[in-house]
């Protein structure tokens, strides 16, 4: 073990290395059956956030036995605040004398929640009253390997930052895996070196035996100056679906486009089908357009056999049970070439066979897919029917590398949920997910730390709620309609954190600091009189002295908790105090 993993902070006992490990032999492998993924800092909770401040900083690690009293005050229930109710009419502060009910009398979640605050605090805070209920979590965390100067990177600065993004994600997962009903699902979306790590780490969270599926989308159009690299281009993103224990995915069908392998029609299908006579469509297209040739023909036979789809067939083999049972009459059909036969006692309506296959008739290939009838093929692991160029205008915002296309959630929910159930997303960005999952009747719960979620998130989930028409809205007959409660997790030594990091002069910082001193959560070894009297600090420049009053602050500490509440040091008002317990309700009671 490094001498840096034993300095405070950053203990684990798990080597500088990350791969496959044998639990039975002990060591790194390459073949066995029984592998984890290991990595440092696997046993520790990974204490900073995810926001401008931590840029830079070196990671705190708190292992989960060394520092089980500072991990349960950062995973405790925080305070809140800014509760606001939007809807249609507008937006109203709530306040004590409000009548909002966020969960009914039987604990099921009443209000859909667009909360700010460092998700994996939140996730805890809700932990308290959502274990359980959660349908669908979503998720598009910052990448690690792809792209890491983008945006949406992963951006800690640490020795360890392939450690310190399993171990990100793995916080996370621990306690989402907790959120979630029994026939929950989880669906994480990473990119293409991600998905390796990510699939064993999800195996170990939630159980290989809970994999459902691996999706691979297309996302980049291969030109343009993208694709002007060494490299191959990778046009890949990657979709990991499992479930929680009882969960199902639900069957989807995509628009198929016309199979040229049904040219065939039956000219006298009123007729029975031993008197079937047949042609093909190209010989039924001549006969009323004998100067069609080419491209105009093709798109002509592709017109007949859309226009008359109960008449146009192909015949495909017969196998497995099928073919079993109805061997005898199969046989038959191979020695009557061009004659329709039925299997006797044939118990599968319009189950026909010709010349010892199966006749499929076209419109045997046509679902329902939104509100219209059209051939439809059930939806394959890989995705690239949705585009994604042309969605800048989406819900009237614009997040830069990051944002999804509506189509995609709207797939995404289908697959794992049904109306009414609850969609939630912890990495929200510009809030796709939320926005489709309100226009599809949904309840969703959506997180995002990052100051923008009040010019994105909030901003696009308003255009919702009063009809925007981008996106999904036209197929899912989306017109406004609905609300959501705004809240946040109320800082406390992020709200030093915010200062020092926005203050302008020396001045500035030093009635910071003295505001620090006498009311913030400051850490252990912190001695006012030893830092008061120290030069180096009073010789660093506005940039340093920062820094070191930001190292001073006990990250445990940055929300409320609820348990300080009623400490008068806090300066929770009463609204704060009503609405957060009625949050809480029986739960904390």
């Amino acid at each position: 073990m490094s001498e840096n993993s034993l300095k405070k902070g950053r203990y684990t006992k798990y080597g500088n290395k990350i791969g496959l490990y044998s639990n039975s032999k002990g060591g790194f492998i390459k073949n066995d059956t029984d592998v984890v993924l290991n990595f440092p800092f696997k046993d520790a909770v990974l204490e900073a956030g995810m926001s401008k401040e931590d840029i830079g900083r070196e990671e705190r690690f708190l292992h989960i036995e060394i520092d089980s009293k500072d991990i349960d005050t950062l995973e405790e229930p925080k305070v809140l605040t800014d509760f606001r109710y939007i809807d249609k009419d507008g937006e109203r502060a709530l306040d004590a004398n409000s009548d909002i009910e966020f969960f009914d009398t039987e604990g099921n979640l009443k209000q859909n929640l667009l909360i700010k605050g460092n998700n994996l605090l939140a996730l805890y805070t809700l932990r308290e009253r959502l274990a359980g209920q959660v349908k669908l979590i979503y998720i598009d965390p910052p990448f690690y390997f792809s792209d890491n100067k983008s945006e949406d990177a992963f951006k800690y600065n640490s020795n360890f930052k392939l450690s310190t993004w399993l171990t990100f994600m793995r916080n996370r997962l621990e306690v989402a895996n907790e959120l979630l009903s029994e026939n929950g699902i989880f669906i994480v979306h990473v990119g293409v070196e991600d998905s390796a790590y990510i699939n064993v780490l999800m195996d170990e969270i939630f159980g290989h035996e809970n994999f459902i599926n691996h999706i691979a989308i297309t996302t980049n159009d291969a030109s343009g100056f993208k694709a002007t690299g060494q490299k191959i281009f990778s046009t890949a993103n990657h979709i990991f679906i499992y479930k929680k224990n009882l969960g199902e995915i639900n069957k989807i069908y995509i628009p198929k486009p016309y199979d040229k392998a049904y040219k065939s029609v039956v000219t006298n299908k009123e007729e029975h089908y031993s008197k079937w006579q047949f042609t093909t469509i190209k010989q039924k297209v001549l006969e009323t357009s004998p100067e069609l040739k080419g491209a105009e023909l093709d798109i002509a036979i592709e017109e007949f056999a859309s226009n008359n789809p109960s008449i146009v067939f192909r015949t495909a083999a017969i196998g497995g049970g099928a073919k079993i049972k109805r061997i005898a009459t199969i046989e038959k059909s191979k020695s009557n070439k061009g004659v329709v036969m039925q299997h006797p006692d044939e118990d599968i309506e319009g189950f026909f066979i010709l010349n010892g296959e199966g006749i499929v008739f076209w419109k045997n290939t046509y679902k329902e897919i939104d509100g219209d009838l059209q051939p439809a093929q059930a939806l394959t692991d890989v995705w690239t029917d949705i585009k994604w160029t042309g969605i800048a205008n989406e819900g009237g915002v614009t997040l830069k590398n990051g944002k999804k296309p509506e189509k995609l959630m709207k797939r995404i929910i289908e697959l794992a949920t049904s109306k009414g159930d609850i969609v939630m997303d912890y990495h929200l960005g510009s809030s796709t997910t939320v926005a489709v999952a309100h226009k599809m009747n949904r309840r969703w719960v959506g997180i995002e730390q990052m100051d923008y979620i009040n010019e994105l998130s909030e901003v696009r989930m308003r255009n919702v709620v009063n009809g925007d028409a981008t996106g999904v809205s036209k197929v899912v007959n989306w017109t406004g309609g609905g609300s959501f409660v705004y809240l946040e997790l109320k800082k406390y030594n992020q709200e030093y954190v915010d200062l020092i990091t926005g203050a302008t002069s020396l001045s500035e910082l030093e009635e910071v600091y003295v505001d620090m001193r006498n009311n913030a959560f400051l850490k252990f070894w912190f001695d006012r009189k030893e830092f008061e009297k120290d030069e180096d600090f009073r010789k660093a420049d506005l940039e340093e002295r920062k820094q070191k009053l930001v190292d001073m602050l006990d990250e445990n500490q940055l929300y409320l908790n609820y348990a300080d509440m009623g400490d008068t040091r806090h300066k929770v008002t009463a609204d704060e105090k009503t609405l957060t317990d009625k949050f809480y309700g029986s739960a904390k009671n």
